[in-house]
C-alpha cells in the first residue's frame, strides 16, 4: 500500500484499518444479501407448508409430494454451472438481479396450478431460474472478504435461512389459516404473497450492489487499498494458472466435495421439506399457524450453532472438523427422532438436527474457497453446489417413497441419519489440495 493511499491514516495501525474496513463491508453487504437469500429460501421451501392444504386439494400422495419438493433440484443442477459462468462474465450485480426477477415470476405462477403435473413443471423451472444464486453470492463474497474473514461472513449471510424460517414459517401458516379471498385457498395466497418480493428486489439490486470494492464510494481510499491489496495478495499466492471451466468440473477434489455434499444436503432437505408434516403428525394436533411457530424452535437453536461454529472456526482457522462434528450431532438427532413418539422429546431431537442443518454451512464453503480462486472458484463452487444439491432431489423423494411404502416416517428418518453419517465420514477423509486457479 503506497503513502498516497494511506493519506490521513498514517498513524492508524493496520489492525484498526482492517477492523474498520471489514466492519463497513459487512454492514453494507450482508444485511441486503441476507434478505435476498431469505426470499430465495422461502420461495424454495414454502411448498412444505403449502402441502398441509395443497396435497388434499390436488389429491397429491406422499410419493408425488416427494417429487414436487425434489424436482426443483434437477432444474438447479442443469443450470447452476452455466449461470455462474454467466455471472463471472456479465458481473454479479446484473446477473443476481436477473435471477431474482425470473424466479419471482415462476414462484408467482405456482400459486395458480390445478394439477400435480403443473407443479412438477413449475418447480423444475423455479430451480432453473434460481440456479446460480447461492454459489454466485458465495463467489461474490470472495470479491470483498479476505479468506480469514470469510467463515464469519458466510455464517452471518446464512442467517437468512434462520430469518426465513423464524418469520416465514409462522407467516406462511398464518396466511394459510387466515386468507382465502377471491375463492383462492390459503396455500395459494401464501405462495403468491411470498413470490412477489423477489421480482421487486431484482430491480432494487441493480442500484444497491456493486461488483467490487474499487467501484464504491462508501469505502475510503485507504480502506479500498487495504482490501484490494489483501485480495490480490491471496490471488498471487495461488501457484496454479487459471484453468478452463471443463477442467475445473473434472477436478477430483471438486468432484469429491460435490459427492460429499450430496449426502449432507440429502439429509438436510429430506428433513426440511417434511418437517411441517412430521410436526403435524405428532400426537398433539396443531394448527398450521402453531406448526409454523414450532418450526422456529429448532431453527433458533441452529442459528446459535451456526454463529458459534463460524466464529470458532475463524478463531482457530480449522474448517473440516467443525463441519464433521455438527453433522454427526445431526445424525444422532435423526436417529433419536426415528425412535421417539413423545412430542416434546421429538422437538428436542429436531433441535439436534438443526445444529447440523445450520451449524455446518458457513464453515463448509470456506473449504473449497481455500483452494479455488478466480474462474475456478466461480465454476468450482457452482459445481459443488449443483451436484451436491442433487441430494435435495433424492432426500425428499426417497423419504416420500419410504413413507408411502411403509406408512411410517421411521424408515425415512433412519435413511437420512445414514446419509448424515456417510457425508461426515467422507469429509473427515478429505485432504485439501494446493490452490487451483
Amino acid at each position: 500500500m503506497n503513502q498516497e493511499n494511506l493519506k490521513g491514516h498514517e498513524n492508524l495501525p493496520a489492525s484498526s484499518l482492517e477492523i474498520s474496513t471489514i466492519k463497513k463491508i459487512r454492514w453494507r453487504l450482508i444485511p441486503y444479501l441476507l434478505l435476498l437469500y431469505a426470499i430465495a429460501y422461502l420461495d424454495r421451501t414454502n411448498i412444505s407448508y403449502a402441502a398441509l392444504q395443497m396435497n388434499a386439494e390436488l389429491g397429491i400422495n406422499p410419493a408425488q409430494f416427494g417429487m414436487v419438493a425434489s424436482i426443483f433440484f434437477i432444474g438447479y443442477f442443469f443450470f447452476e454451472v452455466p449461470s455462474n459462468i454467466a455471472l463471472h462474465k456479465f458481473g454479479a450485480r446484473k446477473w443476481i438481479a436477473r435471477i431474482l426477477v425470473t424466479w419471482g415470476i415462476v414462484a408467482v405462477c405456482t400459486a395458480f396450478v390445478t394439477h400435480v403435473n403443473h407443479l412438477y413443471i413449475l418447480r423444475f423451472l423455479l430451480g432453473a431460474a434460481e440456479a446460480g444464486f447461492f454459489p454466485g453470492i458465495a463467489f461474490y463474497l470472495t470479491f470483498w472478504f479476505p479468506r480469514k474473514h470469510r467463515a464469519a461472513a458466510m455464517a452471518t449471510f446464512f442467517l437468512a435461512q434462520i430469518l426465513c424460517t423464524c418469520l416465514g414459517a409462522p407467516l406462511s401458516g398464518w396466511i394459510m389459516d387466515s386468507i382465502g379471498a377471491f375463492n383462492l385457498a390459503g396455500w395459494r395466497w401464501m405462495i403468491l404473497i411470498e413470490g412477489v418480493p423477489a421480482i421487486i428486489l431484482g430491480f432494487v439490486t441493480l442500484f444497491v450492489l456493486s461488483d467490487s470494492p474499487k467501484e464504491v464510494k462508501w469505502l475510503s481510499a485507504s480502506e479500498k487499498a487495504w482490501v484490494v491489496a489483501e485480495l490480490e495478495e491471496e490471488t498471487r499466492n495461488s501457484p496454479a494458472p487459471e484453468m478452463r471451466w471443463w477442467k475445473i468440473l473434472a477436478n477430483r477434489h471438486v468432484l469429491y466435495l460435490a459427492v460429499t455434499y450430496v449426502f449432507i444436503v440429502m439429509a438436510i432437505y429430506g428433513i426440511t421439506f417434511w418437517m411441517p408434516t412430521i410436526i403435524k403428525g405428532f400426537k398433539d394436533h396443531f394448527s398450521n399457524t402453531a406448526i409454523g411457530f414450532l418450526v422456529v424452535i429448532p431453527t433458533l437453536v441452529g442459528a446459535v450453532a451456526m454463529l458459534i461454529n463460524g466464529w470458532h472456526s475463524d478463531k482457530t482457522m480449522e474448517r473440516k472438523w467443525h463441519v464433521v462434528t455438527v453433522i454427526l450431532i445431526g445424525a444422532v438427532g435423526m436417529l433419536l427422532l426415528a425412535l421417539t413418539t413423545n412430542t416434546w422429546l421429538s422437538m428436542l431431537w429436531l433441535c439436534l438436527i438443526a445444529i447440523a442443518a445450520y451449524g455446518y454451512i458457513g464453515v463448509w464453503w470456506t473449504i473449497p474457497t481455500s483452494f479455488l480462486t478466480g474462474l475456478s472458484a466461480a465454476v468450482g463452487l457452482a459445481a459443488i453446489n449443483s451436484v451436491g444439491n442433487l441430494g435435495g432431489f433424492f432426500g425428499p423423494l426417497l423419504v416420500g417413497a419410504l413413507v408411502n411404502a411403509s406408512g411410517t416416517q421411521r424408515a425415512g428418518l433412519l435413511f437420512l441419519c445414514g446419509s448424515f453419517v456417510v457425508g461426515a465420514l467422507m469429509l473427515a477423509a478429505f485432504r485439501a489440495p494446493k490452490k487451483i486457479g
